[in-house]
């Protein structure tokens, strides 16, 4: 009983690692999109296309100084925090602040 519940660890904290790796996770995941509360502003990131969070943050940036007058200056998010997505604990850890934005409503 010893030897299968220590197999059954090893096998699953190396299932954790692997599919935290970057070949891996690239294909499980998933697409995170992003807006204001009207709307006025919107980001889907591409990985893949180089148009990941940090670029978001840019643009957010970009259409807060050309919309000076625009009153929804709070980004959200619009996908929901999954933390049993175990493949994606690694992106969870180093941007955190994508998860820690409010949820669009």
């Amino acid at each position: 009983m010893k030897r299968k519940t220590k197999t059954s660890l090893i096998v699953a904290i190396l299932t954790i690692f692997i599919s935290n790796t970057p070949p891996v996770n690239y294909f499980l995941q998933e697409s995170y999109s992003y807006q204001n509360k009207d709307g006025s502003f919107t980001y889907t990131e591409e990985p893949g296309k180089g148009l990941d969070f940090e670029v978001g943050q840019i643009r957010w940036s970009r259409f807060k100084k050309q919309n000076p007058n625009n009153p929804n200056k709070t980004l959200l998010r619009t996908f929901d925090f999954k933390p049993w997505r175990f493949w994606e604990w690694l992106t969870m850890l180093k941007d955190w602040e994508r998860y820690s934005l409010e949820i669009a409503q």
